[in-house]
């Protein structure tokens, strides 16, 4: 193999690995009353994620979050929030567009196996260290969700 051969291929590798991001682990939330199937969550960028610590992002920045999902229920809509789990109350983080619909496919069909895909904005006034995020995807009744935690860490 030549030389550009070698470069070119390399260079799709790493195109791809950034388009895809890399699969993090992730819990259910808790009370999750089985209203949907999280199959995966990836996160870019996610160099910790081979070695399952938290993902470590750069305030100022923005990370892709990805999670394929198949809901267990029917929505004309979907509302998407991300939150800080800090133990006591969900802390909503702020500036984010709330319209699921224009990050997956809508309706919601149930049964039917879905990617959503946000790009967050990792505002330079959150304050560093390891936090544990919940996300919520939560269709037209608020009892039908799907919802997952995984960790970051804010640098």
């Amino acid at each position: 193999m030549s030389n550009q051969l070698i470069i070119l291929v390399f260079a799709i590798l790493t195109l791809i690995s950034a388009v895809l991001g890399e699969i993090v682990s992730f819990d259910k939330c808790d009370g999750d009353e089985g209203k949907c199937n999280i199959h995966e969550v990836r996160v870019d960028p996610c160099n910790e994620a081979p070695e399952g610590k938290p993902c470590k992002m750069k305030r100022g920045k923005s990370a892709t979050i990805a999670v394929d999902y198949t809901p267990q229920f029917s929505s004309d809509s979907l509302y998407s929030r991300a939150y800080w789990e800090n133990g006591l109350v969900d802390l909503p983080l702020l500036d984010m567009d709330t319209d699921g619909c224009k990050t997956t496919t809508c309706p919601i069909a149930e049964g039917n196996r879905q990617t959503y895909t946000y790009d967050l904005k990792l505002s330079r006034a959150f304050p560093t260290g390891i936090y544990p995020v919940k996300w919520r995807l939560t269709g037209e009744n608020d009892d039908d969700q799907c919802c997952f935690k995984f960790k970051i860490q804010l640098k």
